[in-house]
């Protein structure tokens, strides 16, 4: 049997209470082996760890000086922390001074790599007091592990990097490392061991990595919640919890709205077949949501999951004769591309086509996704429908804004009749008229559009519609 591999991230990181706990759980089960850790999240009246170090940086990078009071702030985050729990701030502070070694790494760095050793910073510093609580307060056989010494590489750019085939492999030396090993995510180095990191966010990538590197029995992901449930409770009251979702369903899903995990990290998990169990750290008796390859389809309730999304557009397209085009449909989804146009959903006729574009895709563009200080660039919706109409010699381009999309999502919807009808049938007593629907070819996603410029709310009551037909 594998080990499990346990993440925790900043919420969980942000209170002496709850890294209590997370140490309880090391001891409740031996085979929990390795703790990826996030920085410090947000702690009433003072700023993320993260954010701080990142403001420093880019303070240090336009002025050549890091902030005194940024690092003042980014101390009482972890005196805060690891005070309440026995570590003084002499050794706090020890921890801390890592800060102006690196500081001083500037002049040998490129921005972006600078940018990238002060950003994963977090993580190395609640890692190493982490691992002081542990191993000297909590006594356990406990070892923090340096990405940087074990090979942890990633390619690409420095501040979205992406894991290579020989980290994966460096990664299996955890294996032979005795005790709990408690490992920092979101940072590693490249092959010259320059600083890199994962995109914001990305420790859940760390520890799928390390996951699929350890052949791990389960990825364990502590949150604030009991698992994933099949509707946002913030929209439908009291929704069903998912016990078992699998991870094509939860892909649909998240990548509509539904906010459980870093959508990079769970492919690699995914292909090796590796579950990943969400849990709360709160509430232990719960045995939380297993994301799995496969599940029991229960046909009783073919629908497993509701997801929308608010703020977005769609963009029409037609022309004549656009069928016997070749290479009508490249040409168009090349512009998108060359724009860094991100597209959401297509639906398509003979001579028209329709794109579903969040119309954020128009406003704050970036090189880099989760990556702030990039150079960014607006694009004018308007000016952008002309550029495809002329380049792409149409009769008619037209953007239509403020419309909803609602993603209904299950396994078992393949196997039952009738339930697109009774999809219609239930906004059609509610006075719902639906501007798009489209079915995807796995048969496990209905997308339906909205129109929300007379009702902002009305994604939010289609949510509640659908989810009171099926639940």
């Amino acid at each position: 049997m594998g080990y499990i591999v346990s993440k925790f991230g900043g919420w969980a990181n942000a209170d002496s209470g709850r890294v209590k706990i997370a140490a309880d759980l090391f001891e409740m089960k031996p085979d929990r082996k390795i703790k990826v850790n996030s920085a410090i999240g947000k702690i009433k009246d003072l700023p993320k760890v993260t954010d701080l170090l990142s403001d420093g940086a880019e303070a240090t990078i336009k002025k050549g000086v890091f902030p005194e009071d940024l690092i003042e702030k980014i101390r009482l985050n972890h005196y805060y922390v690891f005070e309440p729990l026995g570590i003084s701030k002499k050794k706090i502070d020890e921890v801390i001074n890592i800060l102006y070694d690196y500081i001083k790494m500037k002049k040998e760095l490129s921005d972006d790599h600078f940018r990238a050793l002060m950003m994963g910073a977090g993580e190395e510093l609640f890692s190493r007091l982490d691992t002081v609580y542990l191993k000297e307060i909590r006594g356990f056989n406990a070892k923090y592990v340096d990405p940087r010494d074990i090979g942890h590489y990633l390619m690409g750019h420095p501040l979205d990097g992406k894991v290579t085939k020989e980290a994966e492999e460096n990664l299996k030396k955890l294996l032979d490392i005795e005790g709990i090993i408690v490992y920092p995510g979101f940072f590693a180095i490249d092959k010259k061991n320059r600083p890199m990191i994962y995109s914001r966010g990305g420790t859940d990538k760390t520890a799928a990595d390390v996951s699929v590197a350890i052949g791990a029995s389960v990825y364990e992901n502590w949150k604030e919640v009991d698992g994933v449930y099949s509707a946002d409770p913030r929209v439908v009251k009291n929704p069903v919890l998912m016990e078992e979702v699998t991870y094509k369903e939860i892909r649909e899903l998240t990548y509509i709205s539904f906010n459980v995990l870093h959508q990079e990290a769970m492919l690699p998990v995914m292909n090796a077949g590796i579950p990943i169990n969400l849990r709360n750290l709160t509430n232990l008796e719960h045995k939380g949501t297993f994301i799995v390859n496969e599940r029991k389809i229960n046909l009783d309730r073919p629908v497993i999951g509701i997801a929308h999304i608010e703020n977005v557009c769609f963009i029409n397209i037609e022309k004549c004769l656009m069928n016997e085009e070749i290479g009508f449909a490249n040409n168009l989804l090349k512009i998108f591309e060359e724009h860094r146009i991100s597209i959401d959903q297509i639906t398509t006729g003979i001579d028209s086509m329709c794109l579903i574009v969040s119309e954020k895709e128009f406003k704050e563009k970036t090189v880099h996704s989760g990556v702030s200080e990039q150079i960014r660039r607006e694009i004018e919706p308007e000016e952008f429908m002309r550029w495809l109409k002329e380049n792409l010699d149409a009769d008619l381009v037209q953007i239509r804004k403020k419309k909803g999309l609602i993603c209904v999502v299950g396994e078992g919807m393949r196997h039952t009749i009738g339930l697109l009808s009774r999809i219609s049938v239930a906004l059609s007593k509610n006075g719902v008229n639906i501007e798009i629907i489209d079915q995807g070819p796995s048969e496990r996603n209905i997308i339906i559009g909205v129109d929300l410029e007379d009702d902002k709310q009305l994604a939010k009551k289609v949510v509640n519609i659908i989810y009171n037909e099926f639940f």
